[in-house]
């Protein structure tokens, strides 16, 4: 039997939680029955804090790292964001692609902001 160390647990946990969030989103997105919507959202907020909670322990331990942004990339990050709201606005964003470019890795980078 192999045991898993508390960093490993604690990392499979937030895949989960991770997984679980964004499976919700995309349920509360979809919803057409309004009772079921509020449901999925209920439980997505508690998904979130979940989330939330699992995160704050590992980075309080050291086991979830952040880069700091330097003031360029936070720069490039918001005239991209709003080049993106303004495709959108004129209607140039087709199929929900937005914010997934490969430079990001298919989702916003993590950084301390």
């Amino acid at each position: 039997m192999q045991l898993f160390d508390d960093k490993t647990i604690c990392s499979d946990c937030l895949a989960s939680e991770k997984l679980l969030t964004s499976s919700y989103n995309m349920a509360i997105t979809e919803c057409a029955n309004d009772q079921l919507r509020r449901d999925f959202m209920t439980v997505y907020h508690d998904e979130q804090n979940c989330l939330k909670a699992v995160w704050d322990i590992m980075h309080a331990r050291g086991w979830y790292q952040l880069d700091m942004a330097s003031q360029q990339e936070i720069a490039q990050l918001q005239q991209r964001l709003q080049q993106e709201q303004i495709q959108l606005q004129q209607g140039g964003m087709i199929g929900g692609q937005m914010g997934m470019t490969p430079q990001m890795g298919g989702g916003i980078p993590q950084y301390r902001v």
